[in-house]
């Protein structure tokens, strides 16, 4: 399902088509609430769904402001991130200013003491990504996603987008978690709506512990940066 899809069965669902008593922008809202609310519980059970990468160049520091990182690279938290936001870091490694390649990972430290006191180690505090030596570049994996990807123009009818994988078999779920918010402002309660949410997030469940080929399912992990070091 695509964006115009979704929002059409939203607000089928709602039974507010005419939109009397929801603009298009509480619309969008209530569906990019849906849309985290999905990507969210995908992305606990099977980091790897929306796991992606950004190289940072000529640091040359040993903290990286991953919301301002200047010309090193794209930001991926704060305000405005360039590219997919930060939702959990996967791994951290040393890499190839030319090739981007990673060179060696780093190992995570919980604390600032550990990280300082520590060879090759990182740590994320705030924005900020620190380093116990001087980084000059490095490759940053993580699982990332773009946190509101309904807009007024592509919920209209006919200019639809493709958002992810997950959404276009479950597509469905965006409009019924979006239906569940939409139900505390309208302080009414729907229960074959309910059930319908509950049913399809089982299925969910199913679909992401069994894996996306029939020999993952002993895979697939929430979160994999402990094996790389």
């Amino acid at each position: 399902m695509n964006t115009a899809q979704i929002a059409e069965l939203f607000k089928q669902y709602v039974d507010d088509s005419d939109l009397t008593f929801m603009d298009d922008a509480t619309k969008v809202n209530f569906l990019n609430l849906g849309w985290r609310e999905l990507t969210f519980k995908a992305a606990e059970s099977d980091s790897n769904l929306f796991g992606t990468s950004q190289n940072y160049i000529n640091i040359n520091a040993d903290t990286l402001d991953l919301a301002a990182p200047g010309a090193t690279g794209n930001a991926i938290m704060g305000a405005a991130p360039v590219a997919d936001r930060l939702y959990r870091l996967m791994r951290i490694a040393r890499s190839d200013a030319g090739t981007g390649l990673a060179r060696y990972f780093l190992q995570a430290s919980n604390s600032l003491v550990e990280m300082r006191n520590g060879v090759n180690r990182y740590m994320l505090r705030g924005t900020q990504l620190l380093f116990s030596e001087q980084a000059d570049s490095c490759l940053v994996e993580y699982v990332g996603f773009p946190t509101e990807p309904f807009s007024v123009a592509n919920t209209a009818t006919g200019a639809g987008v493709y958002l992810n994988e997950i959404a276009t078999y479950y597509g469905d779920l965006i409009a019924l978690m979006a239906c569940k918010h939409y139900q505390i402002k309208d302080f009414a309660s729907n229960p074959v709506l309910m059930a319908q949410l509950a049913m399809r997030k089982n299925e969910l469940d199913s679909y992401l512990m069994t894996g996306r080929s029939w020999n993952q399912n002993n895979n697939v992990v929430g979160t994999d940066e402990a094996t790389y070091y």
